[in-house]
């Protein structure tokens, strides 16, 4: 599923209002919320500074190979605190790379709010003014799904349910480093193959990571029941599945 190209639909759900647009700019920035009601700050204000320092933290660890970011800096009112999640098969200067760039644009997109969400598909990253760490967010959120119908629905839907099950258990139960898992499965019938993965951000708890996966997942027959791809993605989890190998096959953590 090319999610830059015109053929695969995005639903937002900001504050879970719903709309529905059309995907046609040629970029892998998938989404971004700035969040109005949380306070503004202004270009040389200390929280900008903080944030600033800290994001760019962020992008030029190389001691962390694993994708997640978290941090705060600063104090009382102007204290910034930030977490940024890539995808687990990502290697670790792709992934400074697409941090460092949602930086830029996140700046560009919400100049001024204290919280902010933007989604690339390599990367997550998000700021706010108040902690984030160690809470389940499923909100903001929004899918994704491809414009192709599978053959049989109901054969699709239940090998995906099974192989979504065991990589969000798989997922679930990774450390406090990592909670990734991918693979794939095969319909019976008709030989359809399905690859999919799904991930936390791992400062969340087991029963944390394995309830956003399943609010996730709970919403195929809303957003892509019959589709052959889809995804939704919150600032906590996420998923994805298509009928193509999307993800570098060397990451897959299923079990045969």
């Amino acid at each position: 599923m090319a999610i830059a190209s015109s053929k695969f639909l995005l639903f937002f759900i900001p504050l879970f209002v719903h709309l529905l647009v059309l995907t046609t700019a040629q970029t892998n920035l998938l989404q971004h919320f700035c969040i109005e009601n949380h306070g503004n700050f202004t270009a040389n204000s200390d929280y900008k500074s903080n944030l600033d320092q800290l994001l760019s933290s962020f992008s030029s660890d190389t001691k962390i190979d694993y994708g997640f970011y978290s941090g705060s800096l600063g104090q009382n009112i102007d204290k910034a605190y930030a977490l940024s999640l890539c995808r687990g098969d990502k290697k670790p200067e792709t992934c400074r790379s697409c941090i460092q760039n949602s930086s830029q644009v996140l700046s560009q997109l919400c100049p001024n709010q204290k919280e902010a969400y933007i989604w690339h598909d390599d990367c997550m990253l998000r700021y706010a003014n108040h902690s984030i760490f160690g809470n389940m967010e499923f909100g903001p959120y929004f899918w994704m799904y491809s414009l192709n119908n599978v053959t049989d629905e109901n054969e699709f839907h239940e090998m995906l349910n099974v192989l979504l099950g065991r990589l969000t258990n798989l997922a679930a139960s990774g450390d406090s480093r990592r909670k990734f898992a991918a693979g794939n499965s095969t319909t019976k019938s008709s030989r359809q193959i399905v690859y999919s993965l799904v991930q936390c951000t791992p400062d969340l708890s087991e029963q944390q990571c394995s309830s956003c996966l399943s609010q996730a997942i709970a919403l195929i027959p809303t957003c892509c029941q019959s589709r052959q791809g889809g995804r939704v993605i919150s600032p906590s989890c996420h998923f994805r599945y298509e009928k193509d190998p999307f993800y570098d096959l060397a990451a897959t953590t299923l079990p045969p």
